[in-house]
């Protein structure tokens, strides 16, 4: 009763009712002390007919929208926008705790890191080599040696065999077939001389079956035991590149159907089936990061603020970024305590919302906003975050801490009723997302082009012959003379099977296919004639005796006696 005479006798002079929103002093910069305390302030100051007593007892602060009231209104105050005539609405808001927004706050300014001296070659391979780093080399060599001891094998491994067998693995990737084998073939169609003349195949089954990243006597309870050394190589080097300003984080698929614990589903992937990697990357498909998830084994922080943010956080760490680095991730990892807590760090962060992580934000519903013509949007500046409401195919919804006030820019879209392009006006975080947040995916896709295809039924071989792929991708992106990923990737490989292959001593056995095509051609009883050759030293294919003469169409040395035998028997 008190407060509601205290604001009657403002407007006893007064024949308009003001709009009234009642600040507590001590409430109006809560968020700028407690991240984590937005949800609890919404819920208790959500509902201005039954106000806690802590905001009862506050001294008042008293504004309002009539003339009569000098003060100012305090707090978020919401805007719309029309794609037609771009005329701002103040909308009212129920009272809560307010955040004014601070226009003096900038992101740091993003110093790039200097290349690492060690960067300096301009050779594919060496650069392959050095994203497939030497030290995960040297752990494959003694473990795979190791593992055959293990298993009473002997098979003294060397690096120039396992660069090799490397090279074989890559060049699947471009050059299928259905069973491995046939890359040793002597059949025309499926034969590969790269291939055979670099290593015998009994060797590369060998090697397959021996390969090894870590002791299995020393097995831990952590589900990606077998792989670790993969990551925990391929980051320390990756991290070693400076990180691009502009970074997305985002989960890649890596392609499994087998049993395991830790393989996902989810839909709407090209990838739908396999284990997670949670990655950084930036806007051109370098992978700075990366970290399988593996559930409660998952090697990154736990910050208290949910899974989503707790794995931008924990890659940013691991990677160690730098401030002003701008980030950019979907709305499986955005909830607006990542976006205060990455404001703390000196990160800029942009990302799509759920509608559930909105929580109190007095946005239009998006069946309602659904409805409004293409291109409106509503925006909320709130503190250092700029929350917006945009509708496109869909209604979309962007939350960032990198702009102080909401801009538009122009936007091309399909009128299906036209059909022709239209120029629609989009906001400009909304066009910065689409700029950036690709470079996870687009990683995803050059590995999945040439991906290597050979099989095994070992649960880890994806992970193993998928790190292969993305240290080409990585090299690739890096490296700047070739333009295309296949060019690229068939260098590599015909260099490491000619700088590191040992050419077979002899030629193996005659395939059955081989076999096969042959004997249907000696006995279709057609155009066999026995000629003579000239030659006194070619053994009879029927009796092994000397002869001068052969079959023409066979091209096979018989005797004359012998030539009716062979074609019939």
């Amino acid at each position: 009763h008190f407060l509601a005479t205290e604001i009657l006798a403002m407007l006893q002079d007064s024949e308009t009712v003001a709009d009234i929103t009642v600040v507590p002093e001590s409430e109006m910069h809560a968020h700028d002390t407690d991240c984590d305390s937005d949800q609890s302030d919404d819920e208790a100051t959500g509902d201005h007919n039954r106000l806690p007593s802590r905001i009862l007892k506050e001294t008042r602060k008293v504004s309002g929208t009539n003339e009569n009231v000098t003060s100012q209104i305090v707090g978020p105050m919401l805007h719309k926008t029309k794609n037609q005539d771009k005329k701002f609405k103040k909308i009212k808001i129920a009272a809560k705790a307010p955040a004014q927004a601070n226009k003096k706050y900038q992101i740091p300014r993003y110093v790039p890191k200097e290349h690492d001296p060690g960067f300096t070659s301009d050779d594919p391979v060496d650069i392959f080599l050095t994203f497939y780093p030497k030290s995960l080399r040297d752990v494959t060599l003694e473990m795979s040696n190791l593992y055959a001891e293990q298993k009473g094998k002997t098979l003294n491994l060397t690096e120039d065999e396992l660069l090799t067998f490397y090279g074989i693995l890559l060049i699947s990737g471009y050059n299928t077939v259905p069973r491995r084998r046939l890359l040793w073939s002597d059949d025309c169609d499926v034969s590969n001389n790269a291939v055979k003349d670099a290593m015998r195949r009994n060797r590369f089954d060998e090697i397959m079956s021996s390969v090894h990243l870590v002791d299995n006597m020393k097995i831990t309870a952590d589900p990606f035991f077998k792989v670790r050394p993969l990551f925990k190589h391929l980051n320390d080097i990756n991290n070693a590149i400076p990180i691009a300003e502009h970074v997305a984080v985002d989960e890649m698929m890596i392609e499994y159907f087998g049993r395991h614990g830790c393989k996902q589903f989810i839909r709407g992937k090209p990838i739908r089936f396999g284990y997670k990697i949670w990655s950084l990357a930036s806007s051109s498909g370098f992978v700075h990061q990366m970290e399988p998830y593996v559930g409660s084994h998952t090697h990154l922080v736990e910050t208290g603020l949910g899974q989503g943010p707790s794995v931008v956080l924990g890659l940013a760490e691991k990677a160690e970024v730098p401030p002003g680095v701008k980030f950019y991730h979907d709305n499986l990892f955005t909830t607006l305590s990542l976006v205060d807590e990455m404001t703390l760090r000196g990160y800029g962060s942009c990302g799509t919302m759920r509608q559930t992580q909105l929580h109190n934000v007095p946005f239009t519903a998006p069946q309602t906003f659904k409805k409004t013509p293409r291109g409106d949007a509503e925006y909320l500046v709130e503190a250092e975050k700029l929350i917006v409401r945009w509708n496109d195919n869909s209604v979309v919804t962007v939350v960032s801490n990198m702009e102080r006030e909401f801009t538009e820019t122009e936007a091309k879209r399909w009128n299906k009723q036209k059909r022709t392009m239209d120029k629609v006006r989009q906001p400009k975080c909304i066009q910065d997302y689409n700029t950036h947040m690709g470079g996870v995916d687009l990683h995803d896709q050059f590995v999945s082009r040439y991906r290597v295809n050979i099989w095994s039924k070992k649960w880890w071989w994806p992970c193993f012959s998928w790190a292969l792929n993305s240290a080409m991708v990585n090299s690739w992106c890096y490296y700047s003379g070739e333009k295309d990923l296949l060019s690229f990737q068939r260098l590599v490989a015909q260099t490491l099977l000619l700088r590191h292959g040992t050419k077979p001593s002899r030629q193996g056995r005659r395939s059955s296919m081989a076999v096969a095509i042959t004997d249907a051609t000696r006995f279709d009883n057609l155009n066999h004639w026995p000629c003579n050759t000239g030659s006194r030293y070619k053994r009879c294919k029927n009796c092994g005796g000397r002869t001068s003469f052969a079959c023409g169409k066979c091209d096979v040395p018989l005797h004359v006696e012998c030539f009716k035998k062979y074609h019939t028997e």
